[in-house]
This record gives C-alpha cells, structure tokens and sequence, in this order.
C-alpha cells in the first residue's frame, strides 16, 4: 500500500488538471476524473489511518518490552 505522501502527490497534480482543463473536458471525462479523485483521497485517509495505527502499536509494544522504573 502507497504512504500517504504519495496518495497526496497524486491527488495534487490530478486536482490541477482539473483546475486547468475543466471547462475544456466532456461531462463523460470529468466525471471519470471526479471519482478518480475521490477514490484517491479515500485511499490517502485510509493510509493516514494504518499509519497511525502503526505508530501508536509500535509505540504500546515499547512502553510493554520497557522495564518497569523502580
């Protein structure tokens, strides 16, 4: 699964097309564009989540393989 980082780079460079080439394109491709679009931003906040849940797992097994102090 791509990184986040990556989703938003994509999700950039196809919002600009859009922006540029948007009154020029048939309703039939910007329609296709439009759910591309959503369907990359749903992927982006999907990998937000895992890497979250990453970071806060990797987080927990540490505080639990430390040593307690005293």
């Amino acid at each position: 699964m791509a990184t986040s980082g990556q989703y938003k780079t994509k999700i950039d460079r196809l919002t600009k097309k859009i922006a540029e080439k948007g009154p020029s394109l048939g309703p039939e491709k910007r329609r296709v564009l439009g759910k591309k679009l959503k369907r990359l931003q749903r992927a982006r906040r999907v990998a937000l989540a895992m890497e979250k849940r990453r970071a806060d797992q990797g987080k927990s097994a540490k505080a639990a393989a430390a040593p307690p102090a005293g």
